[in-house]
């Protein structure tokens, strides 16, 4: 098999768990394994800044397999990489990697990198900057998936826009723009039969005890709000009779959020049965996963763009539940793999504040994502039906898992990503090619309202008709649901007053429409109406859509 025609930038920050364990750290780590398995005794191109990064590379790669050469290349040398076509660096690539690639000649290699979370500040100044110099467009980036892309391309236009408007600039650089997914390392998610049986004996399940599993970081504001998954988990034991299990595999980043989950499984899901799994114990980890039989994953966080643990489910032969939300649109087909649950965002036009207060530093980064979620609302109702559907039949789950595993091992496994990682850098290297620009490095100005950039994220939005009616199920005062830690914390006098909460609760039990909920409160802010009765439906108390017959 041929050498790879691309290098790997290595930082360790960039490829390890040891420190932080996110979404960017566990997809690079992953694709080091991807290389070692793709390419286990050729010739590796390592890329970066001192002897000790280019030990840890080889280390690394040796502790997976890899039995080949790495020819390592100092970020700062004098003379062009020698049979290096294209350099991947594992997020957006950097100004500074171009500007020392073109200080050697602008067309000696492309430069390649990866998107990851496109909502923070430091992000949206990233992918601007891809616009201009030094960046040629023989420079690409890897968009994860589609609707990164269309983060991507709304950012590009809105720069273009800023730099014609105060500039009158009419030359940008066309950066390549390819979707191309993260992928797993497929064969280590194999179902381990002696694993099951372990884990559940020790956690006392029985054959007919069904588990749902969640597996990340145990962050309501940052990942997903468990609120939907508890109502929807009460609504389906309930009605199964049957108490369903909740595996929740995956490490809190401090006590007072262990209390609020803990504080809502209680109220809400009483009759669902928990069992918490420590995501920093590996054993206990794998364990969890073979002794699964759905996983769930309803992700609601604009931080959220590609979302590997569902395709890691796959790979196990899991079906999936998850919500129809940015990269799982891509990867779970609706009804083939596992089940997609509808997502509702306001409309463009409803955030434009809240993307100021954090360029402005009234609101933390966590605020602001935190903010977005309470206003991102899970269908609980199709949610409910399909954990039914879930935990009712044995031969559905075989047949999702069965098709999500072959899906995996088809489209996503990394050999095969790294295939077209290969074919990008041949790509790049034919494109025409000419000197680099000399703009200068542009100002901090990559902050839209998020409800239009992410406008493509969820399955639909709110509009002047969409129907609002109480929720006949719910059975808990807006008082006790005020309070819950999970709801509470993005309550603001400024963003969203508690009494405007409360005026919105009110006003909708007179009025069938948004619009008409609006008209009806003159003296408050339509958008903070909006938001409050967001807040409200995604804490069960309305509903938005047609009545429940």
């Amino acid at each position: 098999m041929a050498d790879p025609n691309f290098g790997i930038f290595y930082v360790g920050d960039g490829y390890s768990t040891s420190k932080k364990i996110m979404g960017r750290q566990s997809a690079g780590k992953s694709l080091i394994r991807g290389l070692a398995r793709k390419w286990p005794q050729s010739i590796i191109s390592g890329f970066g800044t001192g002897v000790p990064s280019a030990n840890a590379m080889v280390a690394q790669l040796k502790g997976e397999g890899f039995a080949g050469k790495v020819r390592w290349y100092e970020a700062e040398a004098k003379s062009a990489p020698h049979g290096m076509n294209a350099l991947y660096y594992p997020a957006p690539p950097v100004q500074s990697l171009a500007q020392s690639r073109n200080r050697l000649g602008a067309t000696s290699y492309s430069i390649f990198g990866v998107t990851h979370t496109l909502s923070s500040a430091g992000a949206m100044d990233q992918i601007g900057d891809l616009i201009m110099p030094p960046f040629q467009p023989w420079d690409a980036l890897i968009c994860t998936s589609s609707a990164a892309l269309g983060v991507v391309d709304s950012l590009h236009d809105q720069a273009r826009e800023w730099w014609q408007r105060t500039t009158g600039a009419v030359r940008f650089n066309p950066i390549t723009k390819v979707v191309i997914p993260l992928g797993v390392n497929a064969p280590d998610f194999a179902a381990n039969a002696q694993r099951r049986a372990a884990m559940r004996t020790k956690h006392n399940l029985s054959h007919d005890d069904i588990c749902f599993l969640f597996a990340g970081r145990m962050t309501f504001h940052a990942k997903a709000n468990p609120v939907a998954l508890y109502q929807a988990l009460e609504a389906a034991s309930v009605r199964l009779n049957k108490r369903l299990v909740c595996l929740e595999a995956g490490v809190y980043p401090n006590d007072g959020t262990r209390k609020a989950f803990d504080e809502a499984k209680a109220l809400l899901a009483p009759s669902a049965r928990f069992i918490a799994v420590d995501g920093n114990d590996q054993g206990d980890y794998d364990e969890a996963w073979a002794g699964a039989d759905v996983f769930v994953s309803l992700s609601d966080n604009v931080q959220e763009t590609f979302g590997i643990t569902p395709l890691e489910a796959m790979a196990a032969g899991l079906p999936v539940i998850v919500s129809d939300w940015n990269g799982y649109k891509d990867t779970v087909r609706d009804g083939v793999d596992g089940f997609r649950i509808p997502v509702t965002m306001p409309r463009a036009g409803s955030g434009a504040d809240l993307a100021a207060r954090h360029d402005q530093e009234v609101d933390t980064y966590d605020y602001y994502i935190g903010r977005l979620s309470m206003t991102t609302v899970i269908d609980v109702g199709v949610l409910t039906q399909r954990i039914v559907d879930g935990a009712d039949s044995e031969s559905l789950r075989k047949a999702l898992g069965a098709s999500g595993q072959r899906r995996v091992a088809q489209d996503f496994d990394w050999p095969v990503i790294l295939t077209q990682y290969k074919e990008l850098a041949d790509e790049l290297a034919r494109k025409p090619q000419s000197g680099a620009g000399d703009a200068k490095a542009q100002p901090s100005r990559n902050r839209p309202d998020p409800y239009a950039l992410f406008a493509h994220y969820p399955t639909s939005t709110l509009g002047p008709d969409t129907e609002i009616s109480l929720n006949p199920d719910n059975q808990h005062s807006i008082e006790t649901l005020l309070n819950l830690g999970i709801a509470s914390y993005v309550i603001n006098p400024v963003v969203l007053p508690r009494e405007a909460i409360i005026r919105t609760l009110h006003a909708a039990e007179r009025h069938e429409t948004l619009a008409h909920l609006i008209a009806s409160l003159p003296d408050q802010d339509a958008t903070i109406t909006t938001r409050a009765l967001m807040w409200l439906a995604k804490m069960g108390l309305v509903i938005l859509g047609p009545k429940l017959s």
